[in-house]
């Protein structure tokens, strides 16, 4: 409840923003090269310092210090349900600096590194053997990409956009972790029903049968992937509403939709699935 609400104050910032504030953002990146890949909503919400005042604290090659990077990591780490410790120093972040601190925090939720990846940076001989492991494991998991082919620059300050686009990788890795696979077995519409979640062991498997209630039998109804969030598993719908102009009669329907989850891909025991606007959940 507490993030969906931090996640409604933060759409509820976006959408209240004048169109001169987009107008600044954009005039702050363009011609920028990271100006079609900063996601103005993810600076918004895990960058919340640089979002004030109408983004005025927003410079793409300004630097950032450890405490803000580690702030911003943390808010992030917390919507996956991991946990950091630390708040960080006030220091101005280098490249290694980020490094270090990026790369043990991910070592820490077990995330590894493949070590037959070869770097390519020819610039990093003054890095500690350690920091070059670490960057080992960013530039594996396509976090870290350098400065070009053969070089990292590691003693360049760490600007702000290099710092939002690192981090929307670590999102990207976080989920691709965190995503659980699922098999959709088949869905049935009926007029008599409740709503409800049905967890039932077949075997190996795991079985969901996820009920719905609509105003009218023309809404689709689909999963679009479920994750992990710390001990618990999120299911996220897709559900589609018939046309506007389309005559459907007024009557109560229910969707049915029945998935498979290897139980193996899942770490956590009891099954605690959560579902937007659900509260009956039974175990058979």
């Amino acid at each position: 409840m507490k993030r969906f609400l931090s996640l409604l104050m933060v759409l509820v910032l976006l959408f209240t923003f004048s169109t001169n504030t987009y107008a600044t953002i954009a005039e702050k990146l363009q011609g920028h090269w990271a100006d079609s890949l900063v996601s103005r909503s993810f600076m918004a919400y895990y960058f919340p310092y640089l979002a004030r005042d109408n983004f005025a604290q927003f410079d793409p090659e300004g630097t950032i210090t450890e405490q803000n990077f580690t702030i911003s990591l943390a808010s992030l780490f917390k919507d996956y349900g991991y946990e950091t410790s630390g708040i960080g120093l006030n220091n101005i972040l280098t490249r290694e600096n980020m490094v270090d601190l990026l790369g043990t925090k991910l070592m820490g939720i077990d995330i590894t590194v493949d070590e037959n990846i070869e770097l390519p940076f020819r610039d990093i001989n003054t890095m500690s053997s350690n920091n070059i492991e670490l960057l080992r494991l960013l530039y594996n998991k396509m976090i870290v990409m350098g400065d070009s082919n053969a070089s990292f620059s590691p003693d360049r300050e760490l600007s702000q956009v290099e710092a939002i686009l690192i981090l929307q990788r670590v999102k990207e890795v976080l989920e691709r972790m965190n995503t659980i696979a699922f098999k959709t077995l088949g869905i049935v519409q009926s007029y008599n029903n409740q709503e409800e979640l049905i967890i039932k062991e077949q075997g190996p498997n795991l079985l969901l049968t996820i009920t719905k209630e609509f105003p009218t039998p023309g809404y689709s109804m689909t999963v679009d992937k479920i994750m992990r969030e710390g001990k618990n598993y999120k299911i996220y719908f897709n559900i589609v509403p018939p046309k506007a102009d389309t005559i459907l009669p007024q009557v109560i329907t229910y969707k049915t939709l029945t998935l498979e989850v290897d139980k193996n891909s899942l770490n956590t025991v009891p099954y605690n699935f959560i579902l937007d606007g659900y509260n009956s959940v039974i175990i058979r």
